[in-house]
């Protein structure tokens, strides 16, 4: 399976105040969700996104579609989302 690349980057908040990550393609967010995610911060757009990641992976679901949805995990559990300005 070919790796399944994000046109735009999400920046996100870490623990660490002023450290971000920076996850670029569908696998990547899987990873940070199931490794890196806070415990604590696992609501209902997080078990969302996470069907939605494994969806895109099998195929099902575009991958602009799990990027939106790791963006509104993250924004449900209150963690910063970077954005780029033009």
């Amino acid at each position: 399976m070919s790796r399944q690349w994000w046109n735009e980057d999400v920046t996100i908040q870490t623990r660490i105040v002023g450290r971000g990550v920076t996850i670029n393609s569908t696998e990547r967010a899987a990873e940070y969700m199931l490794n890196e995610w806070p415990r604590e911060q696992r609501g209902e757009a997080f078990h969302a996104a996470k069907l939605v990641l494994i969806g895109a992976l099998e195929g099902k679901v575009s991958v602009d579609d799990a990027r939106r949805a790791f963006i509104a995990a993250a924004n449900e559990a209150n963690i910063f989302v970077f954005e780029r300005k033009p």
